[in-house]
């Protein structure tokens, strides 16, 4: 053999090594990646320490790939500063809650809704109740902590199951959390993909259509044959603490007003923020530090019908801004460094070989089984999928139709298990929440034809 030939050999043996080296080191990052949030989850760890843990191991790993820590820093900071809306969001979504338990906004919504909820209709009612709440507020976890633990608890004294009656609370809560104007998912998705916020919402509800008639249809069929009435007494109690007026619901009518009409949405939620004050000082007769402590704290009430209404304020997003703002830090690697590299060529086979919501709905549970939270999902989908997109809009709105709600589906993954926790509901309800089916499969089906029709054309 001439010198070339070794040559060309040891090259090649070297190019090799190299290869494996890398793919091992990637491997074994991603590997402590997931094991450090499941341990988390099993030892009951704090989500956003394993997420610090976390970026660590990805800082150590690009200092292995020769960044300086000028340039890990970069990266952390990249990540975080392409999330500062989101961040903002958080925290006025935080106000909002706060600030409308104080003025009476929510307890009146929650007076009058409940009211609308027929027994022979109750799964279908509890659906389409705390979607309405959802909607308006644009979380599950506040919709839970408010239409949630109040339909839970009509179902518990009439005797309905509590597993449908948790499946339908949490199809309801991801309604809104889904496509909310005001969700923190649905403009996370809008952040990530770079676009515009109200056209995903409009592709968002076009989609929706099937699911929630489907959703709607499931719960009637589960409620047939179920006779029972409404004890109102627990209601009741919520009307004797504050003083009900009908342009208490202006608060909420402004959010979705101001939406059609495409204001800003820091802004929207700010005209929501004053005229809640200013209902809160008139209607209520709340003064200064107590607006204050229902704007940082939320509104907080000893008695039993507080139960119901207590909750929010800007302390209650903490959790979320730590975990957002942490998870928002790994972006900067997943771009500057090789980490997802040997993991999104295969995915890329697979976009070009199968349906795109086939993957996304499959590589979005997966990543579901590791990840804590709804947010990591969401990041990570977009790292994945970005590059097999060449249409911004439809990558938005297969995540919203994927990772947004799969993580539902894992019961260790908080974006279900709270909500269904905050109501005192069956894990099993998960498996219950139709509207999460209807959404994934509707729209897979929808994606599967449209991958057949541009193979034969």
């Amino acid at each position: 053999m001439s010198f070339i030939n070794y040559k060309r050999l040891y090259i090649k043996i070297k190019l090799s090594y190299n290869v494996v080296e890398v793919i091992t080191m990637e491997m074994v990052v991603l590997i402590l990646f997931m094991l450090f949030l499941f341990l988390a989850i099993i030892f009951k760890v704090p989500i956003a320490l394993a997420l610090f843990i976390n970026l660590i191991v990805l800082a150590l790993y690009a200092y292995k790939k020769n960044f300086s820590p000028r340039e890990i820093f970069k990266m952390i900071s990249l990540g975080i500063r392409d999330t500062q809306t989101i961040l903002l969001v958080f925290s006025l979504i935080g106000m909002i809650t706060g600030i409308w338990r104080l003025s009476g906004t929510i307890a009146y919504i929650i007076y009058h809704g409940t009211g609308l909820i027929a027994p022979k209709f109750f799964y279908v009612g509890v659906f389409i109740f705390n979607s309405a709440i959802s909607f308006l507020t644009g979380t599950s976890f506040g919709t839970a902590s408010t239409a949630g633990i109040i339909s839970m608890s009509i179902s518990n004294a009439m005797g309905f199951s509590p597993v449908v009656s948790g499946g339908a609370i949490l199809s309801g809560c991801f309604f809104g959390d889904r496509s909310s104007p005001m969700s923190t998912s649905a403009l996370l998705v809008a952040t990530l993909t770079k676009t515009d916020l109200y056209v995903n919402l409009k592709n968002m509800f076009r989609t929706c259509i099937i699911p929630f008639v489907l959703t709607i249809i499931t719960y009637q069929i589960f409620n047939l044959g179920i006779d029972a009435r409404v004890d109102k007494e627990g209601i009741n109690l919520i009307r004797e603490i504050f003083n009900f007026n009908a342009l208490l619901i202006i608060p909420t009518l402004s959010i979705i007003l101001l939406s059609i009409f495409k204001v800003n949405l820091k802004i929207n939620m700010v005209i929501s923020i004053v005229i809640s004050i200013i209902f809160a000082a008139v209607f209520q007769n709340k003064g200064a530090g107590e607006i204050f402590r229902a704007l940082i704290f939320g509104f907080h009430i000893d008695s039993e019908a507080g139960k119901l209404i207590n909750g929010g304020g800007l302390v209650s997003m903490l959790k979320m801004l730590l975990i957002v703002g942490i998870s928002s830090g790994y972006f900067g690697f997943f771009k500057e460094t090789d980490l997802l590299v040997g993991v999104k060529k295969y995915v890329r086979r697979l976009f070009a070989r199968l349906p795109n919501m086939v993957v996304m709905s499959i590589m979005s549970t997966v990543i579901s089984v590791f990840s804590s939270n709804q947010t990591l999902t969401i990041m990570l989908n977009y790292e994945m999928a970005r590059e097999s997109y060449g249409d911004s809009e439809k990558l938005a709105l297969d995540m919203e139709n994927s990772a947004v709600m799969t993580p539902s589906y894992i019961p260790w993954n908080i974006a279900g298990r709270t909500p269904l926790e905050m109501v005192g509901a069956p894990v099993l309800s998960l498996y219950f929440s139709f509207y999460h089916h209807y959404i994934v499969l509707v729209n897979t089906l929808a994606s599967v034809i449209e991958f057949k029709k541009s193979k034969n054309s």
